[in-house]
């Protein structure tokens, strides 16, 4: 009797508490859907739901470039959030990320919205879906636990929906060619830095990704669904996902997204929505918010509701259908709570299969052998660590046989005592193939994204990949100190190998610290110096105050060992006081924005200054270029769609002069082609040879199509070891995401460029295009006067995770 009368008097309490529990349109005082709702007013919503419910606790995992706050809302019974770390450790057993007995106690279910900040219907839902989950399903949640982060970019959808509040006509104008239909050129898609954070889950470049990956790598969930949207024209999408597949994943994985697609399907077809499924978006590219889960066992899908920047809260499609907010955030609640439904059903077969796919059976290799640049063995290593990957070292000199990625071929290679090594045999054996391995095995050569990403070729860096086991030890970064530096040494310099150093240099020239560098190889001080070395004089610098002791904290920042220079005297090649040894000028960099610019591209350069070489970069606008060219040294022109070179335009007129009066432009992918096949610059593209359909089926022309272009192939490229460009680039490998192809710089500087009879070391490139690329240029470096137009053919900071590619951009900044 007494037990009974506690169990209704908890039940009691609980329903009372609920009841103060205020629905989306009572909290905000307007119906979801009527009206954009901002980030901070999301964040209160949340925080009502925590502070009237047991049932929902908040975590916040960090804040925004721009100070908003990111968190996860978990939604579960009582019990579950009172005991949550007990269950998440209870989880993670069956991955083997914690030690203990495999269980199949609890569905985990992760949703997250408006990763792209337009695609703003899925905030909206994801407060529509968290309340229906407390008062309408709690059922549910007795044997699952939801975890629902409402908004992954707050700094993108702020800026839409602050765009949208201040233009829209009242109530709404849902003609597409009015102005709250058309965003600006920074758009609220992206983050802060025009990052698309949706292909940054495994490079981690952003602040967003870097804060989420810890929370989401805590949990590892059954499900995770990214909510987007996609084209105004386009029905529903949900999953099963469209070929190509990645192969490490697992039938199961592929069959129960087919039972989550029926069981939405279902409630679709009782409201006559339409939809599609097996289409467009593949799970091959790793980086996505599908992919990623699903390489580390996950059920993971992308949702995509017709929508966007263009939608607004109405706007008429091409079939004259009204497509509404409401609609928008009423499909996206339904799949929402069609998942945790299906999770909740099949709790057990989640979980078993889940535990499966940890067993690691079937992969190609056992271990990844690396060896190189220290510094780039490490920043590499740092990167697997993020995702929870350990890698280790060899403890001898070993002989080791499998495929060797330079050579392109299963050979015998001996690597070194400390080449790091990563082994398959560790819970996340599958992701590390993924993302290490040579080549990824295609099934389709359509695809969503780009097919090649092996990190070993970007890093520049010897790779082996063998099915052998070896015997290794932890793995430990080399930690350099220095002595106290002394002012009765000549000076002090560094070799220059890897981005660290780069980002060293960097920091030199922003204390005022004179930097020069060797522009031939010389022998000095007992040790051999190559092109490229560091060298900090005395000479230079004696009339700094302190200026070593501003070395030596820079030096212990960026983790550098300085070697002494006792004397300018060489004993090979030059001495330190000729004109091989050049002083670096600490330049004035400045971005070009225009409306032709690629806002990724402009958003890459952005962060790479800010973020990643720790440099200041002037960003400037298209009609302030005039007043700016008195104020720099350097102009960076990022990829975009720019019209040709006029040599009668008043502004390109000024541009020139200001290059052949010493400026340099560097110019990066598809802004060769405002100079290419002029009259005032060398540059010259080739011809990209065209597709004859007159005799193919119109339905098989899409296909055919994809023999003159590559989704995104890697090409080793031959490098001018000679030319600045080159220096610390032991080797090269280069990511191209297009056709496009340029000859040889004639009496130009041709530092790194394709061979003859070239071929693909990894990704896609179809029959007809890769003809192009034989004896193409890559990176070149064109003199006009007393200045140059430096030419990169490829995107070097794609995405941001191209590690050589930004040593070769620093090169290019520092030492032309």
């Amino acid at each position: 009797m007494l037990r009974n009368l506690i169990s209704a008097l908890f039940v009691f309490s609980l329903v009372s508490v609920q009841s103060q529990l205020q629905s989306p349109k009572a909290f905000f005082g307007y119906e979801l859907g009527s009206n954009f709702t901002r980030h901070h007013q999301v964040v209160d919503y949340f925080q009502h739901l925590e502070k009237n419910s047991p049932q929902v606790k908040l975590q916040a995992y960090g804040k925004t470039n721009e100070g908003r706050l990111l968190q996860l809302a978990f939604i579960s019974s009582k019990e579950n959030l009172e005991n949550l770390e007990s269950i998440r450790e209870t989880h993670l057993q069956n991955s083997g990320t914690v030690s203990g007995p495999k269980n199949n106690d609890k569905a985990v279910v992760w949703l997250s919205y408006n990763v792209h900040g337009n695609e703003s219907s899925s905030t909206e839902a994801a407060m529509k879906t968290a309340h229906a989950l407390l008062t309408q399903f709690s059922d549910w949640l007795k044997d699952t636990v939801v975890i629902i982060d409402p908004c992954i970019n707050p700094d993108g959808r702020d800026r839409y929906v602050n765009f949208y509040n201040q233009v829209k006509s009242t109530p709404f104008d849902n003609q597409r060619f009015t102005r709250e239909h058309q965003e600006g050129w920074h758009n609220g898609r992206t983050n802060h830095y025009i990052f698309d954070l949706n292909r940054d889950w495994a490079w981690l470049t952003q602040l967003e990704s870097q804060l989420r990956i810890k929370q989401y790598n805590k949990w590892l969930p059954h499900i995770h669904v990214d909510f987007h949207e996609q084209g105004i024209n386009s029905p529903y999408y949900f999953a099963p996902a469209a070929e190509p597949f990645h192969e490490i994943i697992s039938p199961f994985q592929k069959h129960f997204q087919d039972v989550i697609g029926k069981n939405h399907a279902k409630y679709f077809d009782k409201e006559g929505w339409f939809y599609f499924t097996k289409q467009r978006f593949d799970l091959l590219y790793p980086s996505y918010g599908d992919t990623y889960p699903t390489n580390l066992g996950a059920i993971g899908m992308t949702y995509e509701q017709a929508g966007g920047g263009v939608a607004g809260l109405e706007v008429e499609n091409d079939e004259n259908i009204n497509l509404s907010l409401k609609d928008r955030i009423e499909h996206h609640y339904t799949t929402g709570i069609s998942t945790v439904e299906i999770a909740a059903l099949n709790k057990t077969e989640l979980n078993e299969n889940y535990q499966l796919f940890y067993e690691n059976e079937g992969l190609k290799y056992q271990n990844f052998i690396m060896e190189g640049d220290p510094d780039k063995l490490d920043a590499l290593s740092k990167l697997l660590e993020r995702h929870d990957i350990k890698s280790r070292q060899l403890n001898k000199s070993t002989s080791i046989k499998g495929f060797d990625y330079q050579k392109q071929k299963n050979t015998n290679t001996t690597f070194s005592e400390k080449a790091l090594v990563v082994s398959t045999n560790q819970p996340k054996g599958k992701m590390i193939q993924v993302l290490l391995e040579p080549q990824t095995k295609l099934n389709d050569s359509l695809t969503y994204d780009i097919t090649s990403w092996s990190l070993p070729f970007a890093y520049g860096i010897n790779t082996m990949a063998t099915k052998s086991p070896l015997t290794t030890t932890d793995y430990v970064s080399e930690v350099n100190s220095n002595p106290t530096l002394s002012d009765k040494m000549y000076g002090y310099a560094i070799p220059y190998n890897s981005f660290q150093d780069g980002k060293f240099l960097a920091a030199l020239l922003k204390e005022n610290v004179a930097v020069r560098f060797n522009k031939v190889p010389i022998t000095n001080s007992g040790k051999s110096w190559k092109r490229g070395s560091l060298f900090i004089l005395k000479g230079d610098n004696q009339q700094k105050n302190n200026y070593l002791d501003k070395v030596a904290q820079i030096a212990n920042q960026f983790n550098q060992k300085l070697f002494p220079i006792n004397t300018g005297y060489s004993s090979k090649g030059p001495d330190l006081g000729a004109d091989e040894l050049k002083l670096i000028k600490a330049p004035r960099i400045a971005v070009l924005r225009t409306d032709q610019t690629s806002s990724y591209s402009y958003g890459e350069v952005w962060h790479f200054f800010e973020q990643a070489l720790g440099y200041p970069l002037i960003q400037v606008n298209q009609k302030s270029l005039s007043s700016a060219l008195d104020h720099i040294d350097q102009l960076i022109l990022p990829n975009g769609y720019y019209t040709k070179w006029n040599e009668n335009n008043f502004t390109d007129k000024l541009l020139l002069d200001w290059v052949e009066d010493g400026g340099k432009i560097i110019a990066l992918s598809g802004a060769l082609n405002r100079f290419a096949d002029t009259t005032t610059f060398k540059l010259k593209k080739k011809k990209e040879e065209e597709l004859d359909t007159t005799e193919i089926p119109f339905g098989d022309q899409s296909r055919n199509e994809i023999s003159l272009i590559t989704t995104g192939s890697i090409f080793k490229a031959q490098l001018d070891t000679s030319h600045p460009l080159s220096f610390g680039l032991e080797q090269y490998y280069t990511l191209k995401l297009n056709e496009n192809a340029y000859e040889f710089l004639d009496n130009g500087n041709n530092a790194l460029t394709l061979g003859s009879n070239v071929k693909a070391v990894a990704g896609f490139i179809g029959f007809r295009a890769i003809g192009n690329q034989s004896k193409s240029l890559l990176f070149g470096e064109e003199s006009i006067g007393k200045g140059s137009v430096v030419y990169f053919v490829d995107n070097v900071l794609f995405r941001g995770f191209w590690y050589s590619g930004k040593m070769a951009l620093t090169n290019a900044l520092f030492f032309l």
